[in-house]
């Protein structure tokens, strides 16, 4: 009898609770179509952002680089907090782990060189390669102006066979001291036909000196080589361009003997846009590039909720957030990786506990990935999608979130912290980009910013993040990011700098889209084809 009346009570009671929830939840969420949702979102919190984020961006997790033992622990604490929710595990052998492996490529800098005119200097002292060809060339020098000054089609047959020489970035960026400008210039080069190596002279001073540019090829893990996919085809491994930053010190070397300087071939370059390349018949160079390979192994963590609907549950909403960082650097120092994108992968585990606490389960499936990789070329978000754990097809859509912990540049300039950037959510379905519009209108009222979904935007970040292996497959994505700050790819990106209460606000939102989409009754609308 004592049991009997116990749990009467306690159903009546519950009844009684569940009904208070929602009618707070309702007011918490303005004007919200789905009450329901919210006995979820109260759970995601500042406070357990920070539990979360304190522990990935530890000394112990080493800076979490792709196939090294700080990930690999990163990656067991995710699963453990997966399991500790009730998550269901659907990886390998059924665990929470989907690993793949890795092939590593890395300067050897020991027998890497460069001789001009006879004098060598190792890797590193004036010059670097960022290519991955196992190759010795010695060959005669071109200089050729700006990556994007033209060659009329006579002088791209001369230059053939040559080493070429330009000065750092296009013409119409020379002047540009804006981080855009900068990357615009890191990364430009040109293919002119026939061409083995491409030298770069770095400029004397700033971002884009040599010193500068090491360090910031460090930031991106560059020092320590590249990844790919065991098994893909192409990519920097099978590049046939050599590419190498020169200082103007090297540079000046190359010019003995002829005449000319840095300086006055620059200017040169500057002056016109048409271009005649000059020939360095005094310059002897050789380069060696010498590289070490070897195979790893990474995963990504996955972890499954099912729907409720006998009619939808096939179908699946993905969450993602890459849990990888760079590492440390040669002399130890550890890049934490606070908001890029421990950030991202807290604010997955609070999702999936907003799922977890919510006794209303969502029509469709719910996928929590945190993938490894992203910071190697968006490695475990290639091999899910190459490998899917559940259908592509039957992919409603992905919501990624990557660095919203911080304020970036542009919202700093305003003291204006209520924002956050949305990228793609409108390129495969607008339904998508109303839901989110709508969502954010019910609860947390954020500026929706717009501004890097352009892809023809320099930044590119459309194409940077685990989003865009799914929009590749035709999967409608949303991106969320704060945007690029000064701790960026530093060690100083650690996480006493991030603003809790207001990724929690930003996480959220997450939640509640990914919700709206879980719910629909209906499959989501995709954009007509162009």
């Amino acid at each position: 009898m004592f049991s009997v009346l116990r749990n009467h009570t306690g159903s009546i009671l519950m009844r009684f609770i569940l009904a208070a929830f929602l009618f707070l939840s309702n007011v918490a969420f303005c004007q919200s179509s789905d009450p329901s949702a919210a006995m979820g979102i109260e759970s995601i919190t500042g406070t357990d952002l920070r539990k979360h984020l304190f522990i990935l961006a530890s000394d112990s997790m080493a800076g979490r680089e792709t196939s090294m033992p700080g990930q690999q622990k990163a990656a067991r604490y995710i699963a453990g907090e997966f399991q500790r929710l009730g998550l269901k595990p659907v990886g390998d052998s059924n665990s929470f782990f989907q690993r793949y492996d890795v092939e590593v490529s890395r300067i050897n800098y020991v027998s890497s060189f460069l001789t001009i005119n006879g004098a060598t200097t190792p890797w590193g002292n004036g010059y670097l390669s960022t290519s991955l060809k196992e190759t010795t060339i010695t060959a005669p020098v071109a200089f050729v102006g700006y990556t994007d000054n033209k060659l009329d089609p006579a002088m791209k047959q001369k230059i053939a066979g040559h080493i070429i020489v330009s000065i750092l970035g296009p013409r119409n960026r020379a002047a540009d001291t804006t981080s855009e400008g900068f990357m615009g210039k890191l990364f430009a080069t040109r293919r002119d036909s026939g061409s083995f190596v491409l030298m770069t002279i770095t400029e004397d001073t700033g971002r884009a000196s040599f010193d500068a540019i090491a360090t910031t090829l460090g930031s991106f893990g560059m020092d320590k080589g590249q990844m790919r996919l065991k098994g893909a085809a192409g990519g920097g491994f099978q590049q046939q361009l050599l590419r190498v930053y020169l200082s103007p010190t090297r540079a000046e070397e190359l010019l003995k003997g002829s005449g000319m300087t840095v300086a006055t071939l620059r200017a040169k370059a500057l002056a016109d846009s048409a271009f005649t390349p000059v020939f360095l018949k005094n310059a002897a160079v050789t380069i060696a590039n010498s590289v070490i390979r070897e195979t790893r192994v990474a995963e990504n963590v996955v972890g499954f909720l099912e729907g409720s609907d006998p009619v939808f549950k096939d179908q699946v909403v993905v969450y993602t957030a890459h849990f990888d960082h760079l590492g440390s650097n040669a002399s130890g120092v550890i890049f934490y990786g606070a908001d890029d994108d421990g950030s991202g992968t807290s604010t997955v585990l609070e999702i999936a506990e907003a799922y977890a606490a919510n006794p209303v389960k969502p029509k469709r499936s719910v996928l929590f990935m945190t993938v490894s990789g992203e910071e190697k070329g968006l490695l475990g978000s290639s091999y899910y999608v190459q490998h899917p754990i559940l259908p592509l097809d039957k992919t409603a859509a992905n919501l990624n979130t990557d660095m919203v912990g911080r304020i970036g540049y542009s919202y700093q300039k305003k003291s204006d912290e209520n924002y956050v950037y949305v990228i793609g959510s409108d390129k495969i379905s607008k339904e998508l980009d109303s839901l989110l519009t709508s969502s954010n209108a019910e609860t947390v009222n954020l500026h929706l910013d717009y501004t890097y979904n352009d892809e023809n935007d320099p930044n590119r970040f459309y194409f940077r993040s685990d989003h865009y292996n799914f929009a590749k497959n035709g999967i409608p994505v949303v991106f969320f990011f704060t945007g690029e700050h000064q701790d960026y790819h530093k060690p100083s990106d650690t996480p006493d700098k991030i603003l809790y209460d207001r990724m929690a606000r930003i996480g959220r939102l997450i939640y509640y889209t990914g919700w709206k989409v879980a719910q629909l009754d209906h499959p989501l609308a995709k954009n007509p084809a162009k």
